[in-house]
């Protein structure tokens, strides 16, 4: 009677543990292959990455010293890597994107799209899109606003020392 017990209560665990374990590392799949990805390109591009984070499908970084920023993310399973010389960056803005929905405390402005633009001197290049969020994908928002709003500043102040270091010299 008791081995049973004791064998009943171990099977309860492990149908309990093993799901979560492998959802757990599940979503953890892409998130190794950007880090394995950028620390390639990174060696590759000599980068030495000062600042970086990383979130949900995106990682975002700068060189201070060569004055770039790379962003990537993942794209129908294939890493994208954005690579944008901050010399060459006027401003940078915040592009948001709300929808106002219906919830149970009435309604509220629901974040669909957040990006961060950078905006080139040389205004005959496109401006860049740096996604940081997008409703349709998996991951929910997590202070993406704060994240976004954090970056646009080192942007500006690592293209704002490459122009000064350009106008001195």
């Amino acid at each position: 009677m008791n081995n049973s017990m004791i064998l009943i209560s171990a099977l309860l665990v492990l149908a309990v543990v093993i799901p979560f374990l492998i959802l757990n590392s599940s979503g953890k799949g892409e998130a190794k292959t950007i880090s394995k990805r950028i620390k390639e390109f990174a060696k590759e591009s000599h980068l030495r990455l000062d600042v970086k984070e990383g979130w949900g499908n995106r990682f975002i970084a700068i060189d201070k010293t060569q004055k770039i920023l790379v962003f990537s993310k993942m794209v129908n399973g294939e890493v994208v890597i954005n690579e944008v010389a901050l010399g060459q960056v006027e401003k940078a803005s915040i592009q948001m994107s709300t929808k106002m929905m219906k919830s149970n405390s009435g309604k509220e402005n629901v974040l669909q799209r957040l990006d961060v633009e950078i905006t080139y001197f040389a205004h005959h290049e496109k401006p860049v899109l740096l996604n940081f969020y997008e409703i349709e994908q998996i991951y929910s928002e997590d202070y993406e606003l704060k994240r976004a709003e954090k970056w646009k500043g080192l942007i500006e102040e690592v293209a704002k020392t490459a122009t000064v270091g350009k106008k001195v010299a």
